[in-house]
Order: C-alpha cells, then structure tokens, then sequence
C-alpha cells in the first residue's frame, strides 16, 4: 500500500537532514529565495519511476504564490519561522526544528517567512516521478 511506502521515505527524508545540515554551515545569510536542487536520485524497487529530491530554500517575508509539487513533499525548518498551510487550511507557523508535510495533489496556498524582517531556511525532501520538475502552479 502507498501508506507503507511513506515509512521508509519518512526515514530516508530524516537520514539526509543532518547530512544538508552540515552541509549548508557557513553558507550565506542572503541567498536566493529559490536555490538550486542539492541532490537528485532515482529510486528503484517499488518506488522504480520517482526521484528523491532534497533542496534548501529561503523563505522571505509575505506569501509566495499557490502551488503544488508533482509528489509528496516533507519540510524541515533549519532557521526562523514558516507560515504554512495547504488546501486553504488554517495557516500555522512552524518554527525551528519543525517540520511540514504535503501529501500528493495537495495545494500548497501559504507560505513565507513568519518574520516581518527575516527569511526563513528549510530544506525540502521530495518525492517525483523520475526527471519531473518540483513544482507546478496551483
């Protein structure tokens, strides 16, 4: 079932964190927004025909545009506070060392800094159809 394939992907997204982590220390503090994918791989086995996809990005304060990703999506916020709502849900704000799930075909309608003066860092696990972009328009 699709729901004991979300386990081990759940696993997969915990054991790459540390290793984004790491690898982010010292970056600098004004970045672009939207920063290029930090790795790609093709899955095999049951989940043949996706890619895990693990990106950082920096939220800024406001809201970005609705969209939706291709996949599931599994957020971990490194620094600040993120606005965060799908399917026009309530927003809540997740804060550092917190995190945020998308599940496949949601909306995501609310996101941004919660910060009126600073931007927010995440890193983005996902999970796509093999060569697929990671986000669509809404």
């Amino acid at each position: 079932s699709s729901h004991s394939l979300l386990r081990p992907l759940r696993v997969a997204a915990a054991s790459l964190l540390p290793v984004g982590i790491e690898a982010q220390r010292g970056a600098p503090q004004a970045a672009p927004q939207t920063a290029p994918e930090l790795a790609r791989h093709t899955l095999s086995g049951p989940l043949e025909g996706f890619d895990a996809v693990l990106v950082e990005r920096y939220f800024q304060p406001g809201s970005g545009a609705a969209h939706r990703h291709p996949g599931i999506v599994l957020g971990y916020v490194v620094e600040g506070q993120v606005r965060f709502a799908i399917n026009n849900e309530p927003e809540r704000i997740v804060p550092t060392g917190g995190t945020f799930f998308e599940p496949l075909g949601a909306v995501h309608t609310t996101n941004g800094s919660a910060k009126p003066d600073a931007p927010a860092r995440v890193l983005v696990f996902l999970v796509v159809p093999k060569g697929s972009p990671i986000t669509a328009p809404a």
